[in-house]
């Protein structure tokens, strides 16, 4: 029975390729659909030369090539038909290509019509698929990995010793250069001291007048701030003007930052408080520097002792963070974390000024697991007895003053008088209620907590006390983490916004050096402060030299104004600690933003929150530390898989876009994450899905299912024809035995395989083997491909089933499925026709 393939009626397509004006094409089309309406296949095979017929040069068989392609194969030299023939568009590039095909004489691609309003129409499908394939002819021809380094002359990197070895003479290296020359010996010494390069350049003309302003602007909102943390920290008010004082001027010679304002920061304080409860003397006003013998053997410390010893201790773990080049840590502190942690410490300092806020007095310290339950549960059952009700209107009436001027008066007045800097209200209420205070005389006849009298003048420089710090390491270590991860990123954030360079390694020097010197002096661990560094950069300030300015302000007031201090309400550095930390608690807002966005991210939030209010400010920040680890693992452990398309028009491929080439029997699996012992199970499991996936889909082959039949005999019908048919070909069998198919494994996603990955891998190209599919690894990267070479993979797996991309990989699957497309046309006749004879029907065309 001879089958004609060749149908009657052409689609558009077919006529305007044989109107084309090419000296010679052939064009093969194929067609295979699964509609009810076209699904006899048809090979039409059509000469466009209609003037002189000749034969196709080259051309060692009557098909070059089997596609829903239009494709234009030769071009013989017009001067003589005996040269050999040439690609019809050669080695042109890709744009070169585009404009030859619009010229009248390739009218196949030009006079297309494309509808972009709706749905692409099959001209549109073929158009963009003839253009793809003149691209291809234009690049280089498809090949395996083995070809390729050969042709381009892989060159593996050759180093003379293992990679340890490389990593530890690296790192000898950065240390003993400075010792090879008295020059980089004096240039090291110099690095540390950035100051010393950028001073002499300063533009004197162009930024003092913004660092002179930014500078006072940077004290006023320092004085308040700095003497409200001290008292939070457990230390005497004067230690906020001289935490104030020193760390921005040390900082200005050693920092990289031109905006980062150091100094006191709340978090920092109530993480310095636990240290300095723990290990200093019962009387918090006690300036001594000589300890104290407890009954029971214990040896306390002053407080400034134990604050100071802290902050130098602080100071050594920068030291040798920056020592061992260890700013890679920081990364770990998500935004998640940080946000989350820092809410979660802003609760316990909210929390721990309602003390003063109510003028309570007398209540126990609380530390350990579940210590702000604890305080909350005193300050609820002391607030019937022991409230003061004159610090509490006090309180309330300076909640007000704050909050109306800081969000309503400020913004209004700032826009409308464009004021360069904010009003300073929290300066202004220190001033007003310290008169208030002293006229009214609140603490002698009202029972009001003041800070009493401040010391006149700069202390007295003194050395830590050395057997502490083995047991201050703990906290030290925790408070330097979080000192790091809040400078370092501040840093960044505003160098890349002004366009400037920070270094991170410096500003760890930076941090532990400004430690170190303001350590000498009573004062509890720095850290740079986000609301003072948005009032510094709003301030416009240019340069670190704006330190200066702010710290001979406060020098002014530690010299002469600070007595004048003593009758301040301690209620009103409660309130400005407790209005500060509102910013604090309006990230909490993120949660909304995160939720759709990230739920790994937003857990991270909530634990970090929960874990330092339910637990300690350290631990949680700890616990915070490890759930954001754990979610790496989980991220990498369960990852998305796809299945690729090719993208029309293109040499791309995606798994999101309508406009796709049809990829008969070639399935593209996509596994975004390395290959590790944490997710091997879980690979082969996408694999298994892909490769069910793939069954069910039931690509558009030829096979029983491409064939329409109407009965001719009256004693049978349809469906009883339908079952001898897939009785004769199960839908099993049919799958197994219509040739190879062609699995493709896109290696781009994994970035790193180990061991018991290669053995899955090992596994899979085993299992579909048995499956009758030929398995194809794509565009492994280069440290993937030496893994593979290491464990012995090639043993398993020939080299020549991977390719250096994923087009590569395509076009040798498509080819080889189209080398079997005749031979199962001649299995599916001999299958169908005694079917045909026997029961006296024909195909539908």
């Amino acid at each position: 029975m001879e089958r004609q393939y060749l149908t009657d009626q052409k689609p558009e397509f077919i006529k305007r390729a044989m109107r084309c004006r090419c000296p010679t094409v052939m064009m093969v089309v194929m067609t295979c659909s699964a509609s009810t309406q076209s699904t006899r296949p048809f090979l039409p095979i059509v000469d466009l030369d209609q003037r002189k017929k000749r034969p196709f040069y080259g051309v060692k068989s009557d098909v070059v090539k089997v596609s829903s392609t239009l494709q234009l194969a030769l071009r013989t030299d017009k001067k003589s038909r005996k040269d050999s023939p040439t690609p019809l568009f050669g080695n042109m590039s890709p744009n070169k290509v585009a404009d030859i095909v619009k010229e009248p004489k390739y009218d196949t691609f030009a006079s297309v019509p494309t509808d972009s309003s709706g749905p692409p129409s099959e001209d549109d499908n073929y158009a963009a698929q003839c253009y793809t394939d003149m691209i291809e002819d234009t690049m280089r021809a498809p090949m395996n990995q083995e070809q390729y380094d050969k042709i381009y002359g892989y060159r593996k990197p050759d180093h003379p010793h293992p990679v340890m070895v490389r990593k530890l003479l690296k790192f000898s290296k950065r240390y003993t250069r400075p010792f090879q020359s008295p020059m980089a010996f004096l240039d090291m010494i110099l690095s540390f001291v950035p100051f010393i390069k950028w001073f002499p350049r300063y533009p004197w003309s162009q930024n003092l007048a913004a660092d002179i302003i930014g500078g006072c602007t940077m004290s006023v909102v320092q004085i308040p701030q700095g003497i409200a943390y001290a008292v939070l920290a457990g230390l005497d008010p004067v230690v906020g003007l001289y935490i104030s004082f020193f760390p921005p001027l040390f900082y200005m010679f050693f920092g990289t930052s031109r905006h980062n304002s150091v100094g006191a920061f709340a978090v920092v304080a109530l993480m310095s408080r636990v240290a300095i409860n723990q290990y200093s003397t019962l009387n918090p006003a006690s300036h001594g520097l000589n300890g104290t013998m407890a009954d029971d053997g214990t040896f306390y410390y002053p407080p400034a002792v134990v604050g100071s010893t802290l902050a130098f201790t602080v100071g050594l773990v920068h030291l040798a963070m920056a020592v061992l080049r260890l700013e890679f840590i920081c990364t770990y502190f998500s935004d998640a974390v940080v946000s989350g942690f820092s809410t979660g410490a802003a609760t316990h300092v909210f929390i721990t000024q309602l003390n003063a806020f109510f003028g309570l007095k007398g209540l126990p310290e609380r530390n350990g697991a579940g210590n702000l339950l604890w305080k909350l549960n005193d300050i609820i059952h002391a607030l019937p007895v022991k409230i003061n009700y004159v610090t509490t209107v006090v309180s309330v009436i300076a909640v007000v003053f704050l909050v109306a001027g800081k969000n309503y008066i400020n913004p209004y007045v700032v826009k409308r008088f464009r004021l360069p800097v904010p009003i300073p209200f929290e300066l202004l209420l220190i001033i007003f209620v310290t008169a208030a205070s002293l006229v009214l005389r609140l603490n002698p006849d009202y029972k009001v907590a003041i800070v009493g009298s401040l010391p006149k003048g700069m202390p007295d420089a003194h050395l830590p006390a050395w057997e502490l710090i083995p047991k201050l390491l703990p906290y030290a270590i925790s408070i330097s983490i979080v000192v790091a991860a809040i400078h370092i990123s501040l840093a960044k954030m505003y160098s890349k916004k002004f366009g400037y360079k920070t270094d991170s390694g410096q500003e760890f020097y930076a941090l532990g050096f400004t430690a170190f010197l303001s350590s000498l002096f009573p004062l509890y661990p720095i850290c740079c402060s986000l609301g003072r560094t948005v009032v510094n950069v709003d301030a416009g300030t240019k340069t670190q030299f704006s330190s200066v300015f702010s710290s001979a302000i406060i020098a002014m007031l530690i010299f002469f104004i600070g007595p004048a201090l003593r009758t301040l309400p301690m209620c009103i550095l409660g309130v400005i600690i407790m209005v500060a930390l509102t910013g604090m608690f309006r990230k909490a807002a993120e949660l909304k933003t995160l939720w759709p966005i990230s739920k790994y991210d937003f857990f991270t939030w909530v634990v970090s929150y929960v874990a330092t209010v339910f637990w300690d400010v350290t631990p949680g920040l700890g616990i915070a530390l490890s759930f954001a680890l754990m979610t790496t693992v989980f991220r990498t452990q369960w990852p998305k898989w796809f299945q690729l398309m090719q993208l029309q028009g293109t040499d791309e491929f995606n798994a999101r876009y309508e406009k796709i080439s049809d990829n008969n029997g070639v399935c593209i699996f996509r596994f975004d994450a390395p290959i590790l012992f944490t997710n091997v199970e879980r690979f082969k499991n996408c694999v298994e899905k892909a490769l069910n996936h793939w069954k069910e889909e039931k690509p558009r082959l030829i096979g029983p299912e491409d064939l329409q039949v109407k009965v001719v005999d009256k004693n049978k019908t349809i469906e009883q024809l339908n079952e001898v048919i897939r009785g004769k070909t199960p839908e099993e069998d049919w799958f197994k035995n219509i040739g190879y198919r062609h699995f493709i494994i896109d290696c781009s996603g994994f970035t790193f395989i180990d061991y018991m990955g290669v053995n899955a891998l090992k596994e899979i190209y085993s299992d579909l083997h048995k499956q009758h599919c030929l398995v194809y690894f794509a565009a492994a990267k280069a440290r993937v491909l030496d893994m593979f070479e290491e464990c012995g993979f090639y043993k398993y797996v020939p080299k020549s089933n991977f390719y250096p991309t994923l087009r590569d990989a395509v076009q040798i699957a498509k080819k080889r499925r189209t080398q079997g497309t005749f031979y199962l046309l001649d299995q599916i006749g001999a299958k169908y026709d005694p079917v045909e004879e026997q029961f006296n029907i024909h195909t539908v065309t």
